[in-house]
């Protein structure tokens, strides 16, 4: 209960901060005359109000792990690997804990302070840090649960598995947790990493290279993938650097992203996702796209589409918009009598616009690894969003006229009135869309500034329409509380991670590689896409992205490819990824809404012609890359 307490808080202050940020805005505007300051409060405003979402995100075990291999466990194997990773990361929390208050002393020492207001900036660090110590707390919590999960959840009986291969299973597990932890003693010792230290100099790729593969091996052996990424990076950096250095870039890097208030535009992207969803502007798009196709044969397909759309581009979840407009429109559709592979498909191929409709999460995560505009990689995704758009609804066309069973007669004329009644339900979500995109394309906005409107107005909407009473107000609090501890978690893992890989060289060393080979720079991109592909089929965009940035930007940019183009083409080729089989993420959602009734087979089969006109997408980005860089060459 406290721990949500605290989540309240820092959730409240990035409202005020939002607030305070729209309130600076019209001031500007109206008198010519800004908050003096007020980017100072709000870089040590939201270290805090992040800060704050870090031990609810612990206690929710909200971050983000690969369980590719879990259903392929046993559960007793499961129980065990799931305590590695939770003692991984309460290492993890200890660390940043320590470290961040070591770089608060450090101010402290040093009289550090903004420039304005002149706010000494140590007292919020030191927040920081007593909210990570706190973290660690719950932390330590959750590992001694779990740990009581795998001690007492045997005893009771597994129905799978016998009594014997679970004793041996405990003891072999056993024995590899006493390894991993006299490893780690041992790895983790100054004096131990300085004698590794001078083999490793000798072979930094070789280093690369190992605990890249050691950070795969834990990532699939459950350990939280912030937590594979920011140990493997201490280590491999303490190994090239020394140890305290390595561990010094793990406190300074989180501290600088949590006050880099550009960094703002996350949370806030995500509170208003959040509580346009509770206020009931998605029913509301999807109703919009519904009176404007249901006249045409295949129209509640072609409006879950549109539907699809709109909602990705409140949320800029796939995952989510995948979950609630199947929940719609599922039933809706096999009620009608459309087929179920047609109603899965474009249902499961729609939520991958979630992440490719500005404001997407993930091309704001692509942004802060690669340090580039986010606002004009908002803008370069519009073209491929409506592309993407146009390319299902021309599919869902082709579809039901090659196969006429799939969908029923056209049950009525378009009606203008009730087309006008949806677009008059439907203006806060269009209002919505138009302040932040329309602002940022021309001008008007910064990111910052279109997600403090962004989510103020989602809040305005949420409130007005009484949608926040009783335990829906806590309900998205919680939601955005979780999202965002995980997402900053994997910010720091990654930073961390990207040192390491920068400071062995092996970026360059690649890129000197692909000057020496034959291959046209398009044939390295075609060799990237089915990788990519690949990846998105088993994991999730965030762990794809946060994983492989670090070593694929630099070989983009060495063949004089812009990197905001290819952010987008990466945001596509792993949404598609999401609904290629075996693994398609979004496919395996859209079975479980579906129910039992509908095979496995028929939902791939549905979805495979959108796999087609993903695929046509990706082959006209790639081969006219005007088409994602104008609308940003015009902002």
């Amino acid at each position: 209960m406290l721990t949500r307490r605290i989540a309240l808080i820092g959730v409240a202050g990035m409202l005020l901060i939002a607030l305070g940020t729209i309130t600076d805005v019209m001031l500007r505007w109206l008198f010519n005359h800004p908050l003096v300051g007020f980017s100072e409060i709000v870089e040590v405003g939201l270290a805090v109000a992040i800060g704050a979402t870090f031990a609810a995100g612990a206690a929710g075990r909200v971050n983000l792990t690969i369980d590719i291999l879990a259903d392929h466990l046993s559960g007793g194997i499961t129980r065990w690997l799931k305590l590695l990773g939770a003692s991984a990361l309460l290492v993890l929390y200890v660390l940043l804990a320590w470290q961040m208050g070591l770089h608060a002393s450090d101010l402290q020492n040093r009289g550090a302070a903004t420039i304005y207001l002149d706010l000494e900036r140590s007292p919020y660090i030191w927040t920081v840090a007593v909210l990570l110590a706190a973290t660690c707390a719950v932390q330590l919590v959750v590992v001694l649960a779990t740990l009581r999960e795998a001690l007492v959840a045997p005893a009771r009986g597994d129905s799978v598995e016998t009594e014997r291969t679970l004793r041996a299973g405990r003891y072999a597990l056993w024995a590899i947790g006493l390894l991993l932890l006299v490893a780690g003693l041992i790895g983790g010792s100054y004096l131990g990493i300085k004698a590794f230290s001078t083999t490793a100099l000798s072979y930094p790729s070789a280093v690369a290279v190992a605990l890249f593969l050691a950070m795969w091996a834990s990532s699939l052996l459950l350990v939280p993938l912030c937590a594979a990424l920011a140990l493997s990076g201490v280590l491999g950096a303490a190994l090239l650097a020394g140890l305290d250095p390595a561990l010094s870039v793990l406190g300074t890097e989180a501290a600088s992203f949590l006050t880099n208030e550009n960094l703002a535009v996350l949370p806030l992207f995500l509170i208003m996702g959040s509580f346009a969803s509770a206020s009931g502007l998605s029913s509301d798009i999807y109703r919009l796209a519904q009176a404007l196709f249901g006249h045409l044969r295949g129209g509640l397909a072609l409006a879950t589409i549109g539907g699809c759309a709109g909602f990705g581009a409140l949320t800029g979840s796939s995952l989510a918009t995948a979950a609630t407009i199947g929940q719609v429109a599922l039933p809706e559709m096999r009620e009608r009598g459309y087929s179920p592979g047609l109603a899965a498909g474009c249902v499961a191929a729609g939520g991958t616009l979630g992440q490719l409709v500005p404001p997407s999460t993930a091309i704001i995560l692509y942004a802060i690894l690669t340090e580039e505009s986010i606002g004009r990689l908002f803008i370069a995704a519009v073209i491929p969003a409506a592309i993407a758009v146009a390319l299902y609804l021309v599919t869902i066309a082709l579809y039901v006229r090659m196969a006429p069973d799939s969908a029923p007669a056209v049950e009525h004329k378009v009606r203008l009135g009730e087309i006008l009644r949806a677009v008059r339900k439907a203006w806060g979500v269009l209002l919505l869309f138009v302040m932040v995109i329309g602002g940022l394309y021309g001008g008007v906005f910064t990111a910052n500034e279109a997600a403090a409107f962004g989510a103020m107005g989602a809040f305005l909407f949420a409130l007005f329409r009484g949608k926040l009473t009783g335990g829906n107000l806590w309900r998205v609090m919680s939601e955005v509380t979780r999202t965002t501890a995980m997402i900053y978690m994997l910010i720091f893992g990654a930073v961390t991670f990207s040192f390491f890989i920068g400071i062995t060289g092996l970026p360059e060393k690649l890129v000197a590689m692909l000057g020496e080979l034959t291959i046209p720079p398009l044939g390295v991109i075609a060799v990237l896409l089915v990788i990519y592909i690949i990846l998105g089929a088993v994991m999730d965009p965030f762990p794809v992205m946060v994983i492989t940035v670090p070593i694929v930007t630099p070989l983009i940019t060495a063949m004089n490819y812009d990197l905001v183009w290819w952010g987008i083409i990466m945001v596509c080729v792993v949404e598609t990824g999401m609904i290629t089989p075996p693994f398609g993420i979004n496919v395996f959602i859209l079975k479980g809404i579906a129910g039992g009734d509908v095979p496995m087979w028929t939902v791939f089969r549905g979805v495979t012609p959108f796999i087609a006109a993903d695929l046509i997408k990706l082959a006209l980005l790639v081969l006219f890359p005007v088409l994602v860089m104008w609308l940003p060459s015009t902002m």
